[in-house]
């Protein structure tokens, strides 16, 4: 039998209570197994999983958020740098423990986006035009000549002229009567606005402007007083997206785009300064694509109706007869925006991969 003074036994029972407490959280880090994440602050990652999710909780919300996207996928959101502790229970089994390191840094992930703006001008044009030459018309004693060139179907002439712009003609040799008539339907193509490819790596923005600035008058002050400054506004084909890589192939893109012109018939006069209104066009929306597919948004249409009408002065306002003394032309503008968005996730190249680059005979 041993016996230990009060001091020994102090220091005997503090060594087995240090060893009893490392054991402890030693047997505690083998039945847990953390995982440790590391994430860029301000961008996203996509945790998968086997079975469906039921909860989860993350301790520091200020570093870091989650959310579920769906029962096999968690996004968290890296918001500032730190540590913080995911924990993930699932539908049956124990929770899994995730410990998160948000640190600052740029995203292995980058986002190449393939944009078109595509203009369907539905345009047409319809012109109706009858010009007619008649030759010795008796009036009473008198034998006359008459015609009418008010249709510009071509340029005046005795006898009346086939040219490109004649469609119709018809002749009457025993009546001296001749005619050639106009009518014309034209309808135009589509215009690429702009073809922008735009890349940014996931969860940041990027931006893209094909157009230009105008000036903006502001008055301040009241009487003698008052000043004038200029600010400028942007307008023309106008692009920000978002991507977010979900998965190896998928990628969550917010989209903006606007397409804007001047048009200074319904602008305003203001201290002298002629300052034209915007025509705008404008989407926003959220889509999700796979690598190498197309999302196509359209139905952004503008339309204006425009009508021309030639006459000769008191002939043309003739009822009915007044048709032969006149020209129509219809002008019908009608355009569809549309935008194609394809993305790709895309890597740089090292300066080993550099394709070496063959100079031509000329150029040694």
């Amino acid at each position: 039998m041993a016996i230990f003074s009060d001091s020994t036994f102090c220091k005997k029972g503090f060594a087995v209570i240090l060893l009893i407490l490392l054991f402890a959280n030693y047997a505690q880090s083998l039945t847990e197994d953390v995982e440790v994440l590391d994430i860029y602050s301000g961008q996203s990652e996509v945790l998968d999983f086997e079975k469906p999710v039921s909860r989860i909780a993350i301790s520091n919300p200020d570093v870091a958020s989650a959310s579920v996207i769906t029962p096999l996928q968690i996004l968290i959101d890296g918001k500032k740098t730190g540590i913080t502790t995911l924990v993930v229970w699932p539908e049956k089994g124990t929770y899994m423990k995730y410990k998160l390191r948000v640190v600052a840094g740029v995203s292995k992930e980058q986002v190449m986006l393939n944009v078109k703006f595509i203009e369907v001008n539905k345009s047409a044009l319809k012109t109706l035009g009858f010009d007619f030459l008649v030759k010795k018309f008796n009036v009473r004693e008198e034998v006359m000549d008459m015609g009418s060139y008010a249709g510009k179907v071509n340029d005046p002439s005795d006898p009346l002229i086939l040219g490109n712009s004649v469609d119709f003609f018809f002749n009457s040799t025993t009546q001296n009567i001749s005619g050639i008539i106009k009518a014309l339907w034209e309808d135009n193509l589509l215009t690429v606005l702009a073809a922008p490819n735009l890349s940014a790596i996931s969860g940041a923005e990027a931006r893209f402007l094909a157009g230009g600035e105008f000036p903006i008058p502001l008055v301040s002050g009241t009487g003698g007083s008052q000043s004038i400054s200029i600010v400028f506004k942007e307008y023309g084909v106008r692009l920000k997206f978002v991507p977010t890589v979900l998965s190896s192939k998928l990628i969550n893109i917010k989209v903006e785009a606007e397409v804007s012109n001047l048009d200074f018939e319904n602008g305003i006069i203001l201290s002298g300064f002629r300052i034209p209104s915007l025509d705008t066009r404008k989407a926003e929306t959220v889509v999700e694509l796979e690598e190498g597919q197309y999302f196509i948004l359209g139905g952004l249409l503008s339309s204006d109706m425009a009508k021309t009408v030639s006459k000769i002065p008191g002939l043309g306002h003739i009822p009915i007869l007044g048709k032969l003394f006149s020209s129509e032309r219809y002008l019908n503008n009608e355009s569809e925006l549309l935008i194609t968005l394809s993305p790709k996730i895309v890597r740089g190249i090292g300066e080993n991969e550099i394709p070496a680059m063959k100079l031509q005979a000329d150029d040694k």
